[in-house]
């Protein structure tokens, strides 16, 4: 059940506009014309064929042109002509400015496109008629422009129906009734003299068809008496003035039926007949203009204190405008809340994608994890079966070397002659120098381990370089004795006073000058300590077998070595250069290596803020 709602009247409008400023009342002058039943522009408009007519036969009267003549019926039926052409243009034109695309737009057009194909026709009939090419208004060609008219226009009046909220039922059958009896009565009440004496009736093929064009524009006019009558709101004006213009236009054809039947071909054209029809047009081509003018207006009504169903009350009515507001109301609402409701879908949707985006993620970075520790636990059990194997090879050396020399000196092989004292030195040095050799593995295994658990204790002191070159000294001459290599000490400056930890200080020289004697047999092995400021620098270089490039990288990780198993030459656990890294990096210091194949190497290792004075 719809609720009423009040009309909102012109002075309503008016008096409400007034307390707002005049830059938001839009259009109203334009807005008051919609109430009246013939704007001035459409009075003049009408009065425009009367003035124009009445003015040609005038002029023809005075100019002494004979009713009837090709020269009158030419100036006359051009006339009618040109205002047929002109109400097309009329409508054409308001059809392309009503803005947007709606139903009035789609009756207009279909009452356009009714009024352009009576033009069409009207102007060839014109071109055929003064160039001989067939009689006045007896070409079938120009006969089926008027037939799409009638077709045309049947679907406008029935789509602006539907914008009135007008419904067609039985009455615009039964007023379509009264009205071709009376279109049907004026031919034959023109000509009652001639069907009574029953004489041979003219162009009887025209008559006929001028009786079947005036009863489909009957029907029309039907249509639109019916919706002048119902139709709500400001579309009751614009159909009104259609309505009408389709009555005179089949007022106007009912005569032409006539006139077929006892007037000359010649004189047709010179009628009185074609300013009704004439006027018919101009009335329709109004009615299509109203519509454009009511809808452009309403539409852009700008006062913010008028209700939003405003148009289209003024142009529904107030019931049945309120009703298409309701529903319209309610379908935006629906939507609106359909849309909600899907964002909200949307919202969860993608909140359960990115948490599966999450979770497919931390599975892949998990499965990763698990391959690199996987890949991790493979490279340490190979490098734990490699480090075994290595160290069974190295530790059974010297072992074996010394259980040798040991069971030698036990069991001599002639135990009735006693050993040489030479041989027994000779022995015994062996003997020291693997037991030595045993024990910088077992210590470099051990220190290595107390690294890698983090029990390795810092003990800072201060002491003097000197401490630790005796050291190296006493350790180079040992050395020479296994090796035909050039050793070389080059420490310019031994009182400097350090403050260090001088066990890892220790560690980190005599591993890079083993590392340097071990692979380097023959040629030299140098050493220097110099100071940079407060910076130690410690730089060991040998010209041994040298490093491939793709090893440098390689040679601080633990138990690396670049050879192995079989193809091992040099001997050691591989952990002097991992124990240089370590303990460098402990004492915030850095190592740099340069090595070239079969060239030699040479290792700097920077140790900062350790110096403190020369004494």
């Amino acid at each position: 059940m719809s609720k009423e709602f009040p009309a909102y009247s012109v002075d309503n409008y008016v008096r409400e506009t007034e307390k707002i400023d005049d830059s938001s009342s839009f259009g109203i002058d334009e807005y008051k014309q919609l109430t009246d039943r013939l704007t001035s522009s459409e009075v003049r408009w009408l009065w425009l064929p009367i003035g124009i007519f009445t003015l040609a036969y005038l002029g023809c009267y005075l100019a002494n042109i004979e009713y009837g003549s090709s020269k009158h019926a030419t100036l006359l039926y051009l006339i009618f002509v040109i205002f047929n052409i002109t109400a097309a243009i009329i409508a054409v034109n308001s059809w392309n400015q009503t803005p947007s695309r709606s139903i009035a737009k789609d009756s207009m057009l279909m009452l356009t496109l009714s009024l352009c194909s009576a033009a069409i026709g009207n102007t060839f009939d014109t071109i055929f008629w003064l160039t001989n090419l067939s009689p006045f208004k007896q070409n079938v060609f120009t006969n089926l422009f008027f037939v799409f008219a009638i077709l045309f226009a049947l679907p406008g009046v029935h789509l602006l129906a539907r914008i009135c909220r007008v419904k067609f039922g039985n009455r615009p059958i039964i007023h379509s009734i009264g009205l071709t009896l009376v279109f049907v009565s004026i031919p034959i009440f023109m000509n009652s003299a001639l069907i009574t004496q029953r004489h041979e009736l003219n162009n009887l093929k025209e008559f006929i068809f001028g009786m079947l064009y005036a009863i489909g524009i009957g029907y029309l006019a039907a249509l639109s008496l019916h919706l002048c009558r119902y139709a709500q709101g400001r579309m009751q004006n614009p159909a009104r003035l259609i309505g009408i213009g389709l009555i005179l236009l089949s007022f106007g054809c009912a005569i032409y039926a006539g006139l077929f039947m006892n007037t000359p071909t010649s004189e047709i054209p010179s009628s009185p007949v074609h300013l009704i029809i004439a006027m018919g047009y101009i009335l329709a081509a109004m009615g299509i203009r109203r519509t454009e003018l009511t809808i452009r207006i309403i539409f852009n009504l700008k006062d913010p204190k008028l209700p939003p169903s405003l148009p289209l009350i003024e142009i529904f009515g107030p019931s049945q405008g309120l009703e298409v507001y309701q529903k319209m109301e309610t379908r935006i609402k629906g939507a609106f809340e359909e849309l909600l409701r899907s964002k909200a879908e949307a919202e969860v949707k993608q909140k359960i994608i990115s948490e599966l985006e999450s979770e497919v993620r931390l599975r892949k970075e998990t499965e990763l994890a698990l391959i690199h520790e996987k890949e991790k636990a493979e490279e340490a059990n190979r490098t734990k079966s490699q480090f075994l194997a290595m160290m069974s090879h190295e530790l059974k050396t010297p072992l074996t070397a010394i259980k040798g020399y040991g069971q030698l000196l036990q069991n001599p092989p002639d135990a009735t002659t006693p050993i040489p004292e030479q041989k027994t030195r000779e022995i015994a040095e062996q003997i020291v120098f693997n037991s030595r050799h045993l024990q910088v593995m077992i210590d470099g295994i051990l220190r290595f381990s107390q690294l890698e658990s983090g029990k390795f204790t810092y003990h800072r002191e201060e002491f003097f370089l000197s401490e630790l070159t005796d050291y190296l000294e006493t350790l180079l001459n040992q050395q020479q004795q296994f090796s035909n290599a050039k050793f070389c000490l080059h420490v310019p400056e031994s009182q400097l006073r350090l403050y260090t930890d001088k066990l890892s200080l220790q560690h980190i020289v005599v591993n890079l000058l083993m590392n340097a004697i071990k692979f380097c047999k023959e040629g030299e092995i140098s050493l220097k300590i110099t100071h940079s400021g407060s910076d130690l620098v410690i730089e060991a270089k040998d010209t041994g077998i040298g490093i491939a490039e793709d090893h440098l990288d390689k040679i601080f990780e633990a138990f690396y070595q670049v050879s192995h198993g079989h193809r091992r030459k040099y001997g050691g656990a591989g952990l002097g250069l991992s124990i240089v890294k370590k303990l460098t990096e402990e004492l915030n210091g850095k190592v740099i290596v340069e090595s070239k194949l079969d060239h030699g190497s040479r290792f700097e290792v920077t140790l900062p803020d350790i110096v403190r004075e020369k004494t």
